[in-house]
């Protein structure tokens, strides 16, 4: 029993007895076996006769915390402090318990203390550290945890806890070295490879990320987590099929597990079987219904469909912020100006930034000649940035290579409703280990950083609010003869780009077809027969185009019979997995 002292007491001539010590060795037996109303009878019978030891005094107090009874057990190690002022397990015991009430100043001070009494206590280091977590003191939790290691390898929560903090201070790779040390010790535990495969999702190494998990499944096939993080990872991978055979076993093990069920949405979706989508969100929201992610997908699928009305009945219910600004959205497609004010208004007051609000509250600055300030970007157009890729940079074996992976008709591809004509690779390309996609990766990294530099003197809301901590995501899309791309802005990005690899021949009489044309008019909102200056761009081979994630944009129906294909990619704010 934990914290639990079952050593005889010592004798003291002022108080021991024989009888005594057979009433407390009674006392211990009854505890220990969980019959503790007896035992606290025996305790009791013990304080009455006027023994004091400080396990007594200690071991009641466990025994009252035990029963719900915490009056008494502060009493009663205020009392062993009081006897017994440098008995370290007093004050551990009085600071679990101050822990527990959530009292976090008392509990950190009584705990420092039984640390200082006694430094190898693995226990009040453990505690000291959750201590310092509820009171936002990371590194020192950290220090704390890293210390409880030391004095006992052993203990699996100190892993557990530490390497999640340590994911929450953004060193990711030092988690991974701690689940990693853990497995060591602990090689048949289901949790802890559960643990690693989902970091090593985050971390985008999907082909090691998918053999824990399945070691994971393997270790407990009877857990749901493992089949719904499997499904991600495959999903992530670009294995729309194999990705859905797993989630679905995670929901069969689990019918109430909402985020597999939002999970299997998802997929659906990517599997152009959206009123299958619809109904397993549905599901969700009958199990949870107040769950952001079930609401915000099947809105944004209504909103899609045109169904605004009763998206907006979903969204409001939800009070997550991009739920809040696809409600504006919503608003503004119905042209209900009033309740658009008022709902922008709420959104300012909150300091709200992201990609959707910044396409539109453009686009309502048209419609309703206003000039309302967009807290992502004013004037996106401003902000292309158009350069090159050259050879030096990314070679042409590579850029070749990456032209062949897209026509190889083995790899997946997923169902887009906006592209005609055309195709556009499953899940995120920065996920394979090729070496042509890793020197992708760090020709776009140059130009990016490029790209925030010649901005840096903005002050739109997404040059000064740039995420410290994101993630990119990449995929292909591929037109033929008479294909394009509708409008359509990247809501959920922050900054997007396209890398043209091959680019359709054009004539006199077309001479603008394959090319790419940015404006401020969303697809869903209406016109009112206004100007929404079209922009257009020329569009070469090797050449990249960087904008904000908020900026409409689309594609030139072209009639070459050379195929168009691009690299596209988004910045996006980290995301834990």
């Amino acid at each position: 029993m934990k914290n639990f002292k079952s050593e005889k007491p010592e004798k003291k001539e002022e108080q021991a007895s024989s009888s005594l010590n057979q009433l407390l060795i009674i006392a211990i037996s009854k505890h220990k076996e969980g019959d503790l109303n007896e035992a606290r009878k025996y305790y009791q019978k013990c304080i009455e006769s006027g023994m004091q030891t400080q396990d007594l005094i200690c071991n009641y107090g466990v025994l009252c915390k035990q029963q719900g009874d915490t009056e008494k057990a502060i009493k009663l190690y205020k009392k062993a402090i009081e006897l017994y002022p440098d008995y370290s397990e007093a004050y551990y015991n009085y600071g679990n318990l101050m822990l527990i009430n959530k009292d976090m100043n008392q509990a950190e001070l009584l705990t420092d203390k039984a640390i200082e009494l006694k430094p190898n206590s693995s226990e009040a280091h453990y505690n000291l550290a959750q201590i310092l977590i509820a009171k936002n003191k990371l590194i020192k939790a950290k220090i704390s945890l890293q210390k409880t290691i030391e004095l006992n390898p052993s203990n699996i929560r100190a892993y557990f806890l530490l390497s999640r903090l340590l994911c929450d201070i953004k060193c990711v790779n030092e988690a991974k070295l701690v689940l990693f040390k853990a497995l060591k010790i602990f090689p048949n535990s289901a949790e802890l490879h559960i643990n690693l495969g989902a970091l090593l999702l985050q971390k985008g190494e999907l082909k090691d990320a998918e053999s824990i998990t399945r070691k994971a499944i393997t270790l407990n096939p009877n857990l749901a987590i493992p089949y719904k993080n499997l499904g991600v990872i495959l999903k992530e991978s670009g294995n729309l099929n194999d990705a859905e055979i797993a989630i679905r076993k995670a929901i069969n093990i689990d019918q109430n597990y909402t985020k597999a069920i939002v999970v299997l949405g998802i997929i659906l979706l990517e599997k152009d079987n959206a009123e299958e989508a619809k109904r397993v969100w549905l599901k969700a929201l009958q199990i949870v219904p107040n769950s952001g992610e079930a609401i915000y997908n099947l809105s944004k699928q209504l909103y899609y469909e045109k169904n605004y009305s009763l998206a907006i009945k979903y969204l409001k219910k939800s009070n997550e912020k991009r739920a809040k600004v696809l409600l504006l959205g919503c608003l503004l497609s119905l042209d209900k100006k009033l309740d658009f004010y008022s709902q922008y208004q709420s959104i300012t007051s909150e300091k709200i930034c992201n990609a959707e609000i910044g396409g539109i509250v453009e686009h309502a600055n048209i419609i309703y000649e206003d000039k309302l300030d967009s807290l992502f970007c004013n004037q996106a157009i401003d902000y292309i940035m158009f350069d090159k890729i050259n050879e030096e940079c990314f070679s042409n074996e590579y850029f070749n290579q990456l032209i062949n992976y897209f026509k190889d008709s083995k790899n997946n591809k997923r169902y887009q409703a906006i592209l005609k004509s055309g195709t556009q690779t499953s899940g995120n390309l920065f996920s394979l280990e090729y070496p042509f996609i890793s020197a992708i990766k760090k020709s776009l990294e140059k130009k990016i950083l490029k790209y925030k530099q010649r901005f840096q003197d903005s002050q739109e809301g997404f040059i000064r609010n740039w995420p410290e901590n994101y993630e990119l995501r990449s995929w292909m899309i591929g037109m033929k003869k008479g294909g394009f791309l509708q409008q359509h802005n990247h809501g959920y990005g922050w900054i997007t780009g396209s890398f043209y690899l091959e680019v359709p021949t054009s004539n006199n009489s077309q001479s603008d077809s394959g090319n790419i044309a940015f404006s401020y008019q969303g697809p869903s909102y209406p016109s009112k027969e206004k100007d929404f200056l079209l922009t257009k761009k020329i569009v070469n081979v090797r050449d990249i185009c960087i904008f904000p994630s908020s900026l409409f944009h689309r594609t030139i129906p072209f009639q070459s019979n050379t195929e168009r294909i691009c690299f596209v990619f988004d910045l996006t704010p980290a995301n834990n997995l």
